[in-house]
């Protein structure tokens, strides 16, 4: 015995089947429509397990969704690996869809996050590795003055120290860290589990001074497309060390991840950013406006830039 179907109550039919094609390559069927009950509906059909119907009727009341409720209180869609589970939360995040739950490991070893849907259910995006369940281990890249390793938890005090610098956070995008805690969270959550993502030490003393890595490309539908980011402690800022660790994980992200293309956006007032994309041959691609808000309530704008493998110096 299966369960056939699960079913939603909507306002906004034609919208909700657009969210679940879109984002989770959901397959409709018609349109049923009864004229005499006001009622409409759609059957959205997934690669596997049950479908989801979508109905909508005139005399349905508009209950608010609480979080913690009795009844039916999340749908979770299984993904391939933890990449496609990032790659689809920061597309959502992008696209102005709120995320309720970061990217984490789970205590029972899930891989998942959890995203509003437009009437405000909750969708959980989740990954689970069969036969094992610990964070993906990466490859560490060492250049001539830094050593690119994991995370670990041991990083939590640098990290912090690093990041409860403002200056840093409104270059970025993100908030100053307030508390030892909520770095050690970020870590848990976001730096460990990640794949492709490094802490920036130094050579001479091991000391961590910024991250840098490579996701699955949000705004890009290709498959060999990456999207580099990173942040630099400030006290360390003019020395060279961010054009070092952008140039090896380039090597790294086009030699040994086969990567065709590798973007990356900055704000229009992070000069700093802008002078290390072209240091290192990226183009200029234009200005996405709006794409996303920031800290402030103000949406900003991202200038936006590509290099392709070819074009590596």
């Amino acid at each position: 015995m299966n369960i056939h179907h699960i079913a939603i109550w909507t306002f906004q039919l034609e919208r909700l089947r657009e969210f679940y094609i879109r984002y989770f390559n959901g397959t409709s069927n018609e349109k049923y429509i009864n004229v005499q009950k006001g009622f409409e509906s759609y059957f959205i059909s997934f690669e596997s397990g049950a479908t989801l119907e979508l109905m909508s009727r005139t005399d349905v009341q508009n209950v608010p969704i609480k979080e913690n409720r009795l009844g039916l209180t999340h749908l979770a869609f299984s993904f391939e690996n933890q990449e496609a589970v990032l790659s689809l939360t920061e597309l959502l995040r992008a696209e102005g869809y709120h995320i309720v739950s970061e990217p984490r490991i789970s205590g029972d070893g899930y891989f998942e996050s959890v995203v509003l849907d437009p009437d405000g259910n909750r969708i959980e995006c989740v990954y689970k590795k069969e036969q094992e369940n610990t964070p993906v281990k990466n490859h560490v890249i060492e250049t001539d003055r830094l050593i690119l390793r994991p995370f670990t938890e041991n990083d939590t005090e640098a990290v912090f120290n690093c990041c409860r610098n403002p200056n840093l956070g409104n270059n970025a995008g993100w908030k100053p860290h307030d508390t030892p805690e909520e770095s050690l969270k970020i870590l848990q959550t976001i730096f460990i589990p990640q794949k492709d993502t490094w802490a920036i030490t130094r050579q001479e003393d091991q000391l961590l001074i910024g991250a840098i890595g490579i996701l699955p490309d949000p705004k890009r539908e290709n498959s060999n497309a990456g999207m580099i980011g990173y942040w630099l402690d400030e006290a360390q800022w003019g020395k060279g060390y961010m054009s070092e660790a952008v140039s090896a994980v380039l090597d790294y992200g086009f030699n040994k991840l086969g990567l065709t293309l590798i973007s990356a956006n900055c704000y229009p007032q992070n000069k700093r950013s802008q002078r290390v994309l072209e240091k290192m041959g990226f183009a200029y691609e234009g200005i996405l406006h709006q794409p996303k808000q920031a800290m402030t309530a103000k949406y900003n704008d991202h200038q936006c830039y590509y290099l392709e493998k070819n074009n590596l110096k």
